[in-house]
C-alpha cells in the first residue's frame, strides 16, 4: 500500500483536476512532463532547450506534446486568448467505467462543426469530438471502424482509450481516410517511435488528405518516400553531427524531394550541406534546398558533375544548355539559382528555415 508523504506539502502548484481525472490513462510520458513544466513554471519563456534539458524529452518531441494539450484545451500559443475548459468532475475510476459503458450520457453530435470567433478578422471552425455514446453508434454502424479500432491496439500493444478512438474516428468521418490507410499510418507511427502518438497521428492523417493520400496504392507510396527520407537523416546524422533522432517536419519534406523527386543519394545532400555551411555558417535547410534545385535544374547528377562545373565557371566556360530552358541555363552561380528555386519551389520556406 503507498499513500501521499503529508510532509511533502510544504511546497506545491497547482494543476488542473481533469489532467487526472481525464488524461492520465492517455497522455504519454513526453506530454506529461512537458505539461508538468509548464504548469510548474507559467512565468517562463518557454525555451526548447531549457526544457528539454529539464524533462530529458528530445526537442523534437516537445512540440508533439504539445499539440495534445493544444488539442484539449489545456495549453494555448502565444496571443490567443484564454478559453475556459469545461470541468467534469469524474475521477479515473470513473472515467475508465463510462469508457466501457457503450451508451453513457453524450456531450455534443459528433464531428459537428462550429465556428469560433477568435477575433474580428479571425475565424477558425473546431471540429467536435464524437462523444462515447457517438463512438459506440458507430461501431455498431460499421465493421470497418470496428476492426480499424482493433487493428491499431494490435499495433499499439494496447487498448485504445477515449481520446484514441475519438480522433481516429474523426480522421475516418470528417477528413475521409479509409481504415486500412489509418491503421497503415499508425504502424508507421511506431516505427519512428511515435506509437500512441495521437496528436503525431492526427496532425500526419490531416497532411495526407490535403494531400489525397486516400487509398492504399498512395499511403504505401508515401509511405515509402518517408522512410527513404528517414534511412537517409541517419546517414546524415552521421556525416554532420546533428542530434536530432528525427527530422522536423519541413526538414523531412525537403528530404523526401531531393531523394524522391531529384534521385539525389546522401553524398550530393551532403555536398550541398558543405556548400551551404561554407556560404552561411551554419546549417540552413531552405539555402540547402536552394542548391540542390539549382543542381537538378542544371542536370547535375553526381558530385562530379558539380565540381566540374564549378571549375568550369571558375575558368569562364560556358556550358551548352541542351534541353533546357533558356532561362534555366546550367550555371553555378548558386546564389542566383536559390533565388530562382525558392520562388518556385512548393515548400516556401522561409530563408534560413
Amino acid at each position: 500500500m503507498y499513500k501521499v508523504n503529508p510532509g511533502s506539502y510544504a511546497s506545491v502548484f497547482v494543476i488542473p483536476t481533469q489532467i487526472a481525472d481525464k488524461h492520465l490513462r492517455m497522455a504519454g510520458k513526453a506530454q506529461l512532463k512537458v505539461l508538468l513544466w509548464l504548469y510548474r513554471n507559467p512565468n517562463t519563456t518557454f525555451d526548447l532547450d531549457v526544457v528539454s534539458r529539464d524533462t530529458g524529452i528530445p526537442k523534437d518531441e516537445i512540440d508533439d506534446a504539445m499539440l495534445y494539450w493544444i488539442d484539449a484545451g489545456l495549453i494555448i500559443k502565444d496571443g490567443e486568448a484564454p478559453v475556459t475548459v469545461p470541468q467534469e468532475n469524474v475521477s479515473a475510476t470513473q472515467q475508465l467505467r463510462a469508457e466501457k459503458t457503450p451508451f453513457a450520457d453524450s456531450q455534443p453530435v459528433a464531428l459537428e462543426e462550429k465556428p469560433v470567433v477568435q477575433s474580428e478578422k479571425q475565424e477558425k471552425t473546431v471540429i467536435v469530438k464524437p462523444s462515447i455514446k457517438d463512438i459506440a453508434r458507430r461501431l455498431e454502424e460499421s465493421s470497418d471502424v470496428a476492426s480499424m479500432f482493433n487493428e491499431v491496439q494490435e499495433v499499439f500493444g494496447r487498448t485504445l482509450g477515449y481520446d484514441g478512438q475519438s480522433n481516429l474516428l474523426i480522421l475516418h468521418d470528417h477528413y475521409g481516410l479509409p481504415a486500412e490507410v489509418i491503421v497503415m499510418l499508425c504502424s508507421y507511427a511506431k516505427t519512428v517511435g511515435k506509437q500512441g502518438a495521437i496528436a503525431y497521428i492526427v496532425q500526419m492523417g490531416k497532411s495526407w488528405a490535403e494531400e489525397g493520400i486516400t487509398d492504399f496504392d498512395s499511403a504505401s507510396h508515401k509511405i515509402a518516400r518517408m522512410e527513404n527520407a528517414q534511412n537517409i537523416w541517419a546517414e546524415f546524422k552521421r556525416l554532420t553531427g546533428v542530434e536530432n533522432p528525427r527530422p522536423t517536419a519541413k526538414q523531412a519534406e525537403f528530404l523526401e524531394i531531393w531523394i524522391n523527386d531529384y534521385l539525389y543519394d546522401i553524398d550530393m545532400i551532403y555536398h550541398a550541406y558543405e556548400k551551404t555551411v561554407e556560404k552561411k555558417g551554419k546549417i540552413s535547410f531552405g539555402y540547402m534546398n536552394g542548391v540542390l534545385r539549382s543542381w537538378f535544374e542544371s542536370g547535375y547528377k553526381t558530385t562530379d558533375d558539380v565540381e566540374r562545373a564549378a571549375e568550369e565557371y571558375a575558368n569562364g566556360i560556358q556550358k551548352p544548355a541542351a534541353k533546357i530552358e533558356s532561362d534555366k541555363k546550367p550555371s553555378y552561380d548558386i546564389e542566383l539559382a536559390m533565388k530562382r528555386s525558392l520562388a518556385i519551389d512548393p515548400t516556401k520556406t522561409k530563408k534560413g528555415q
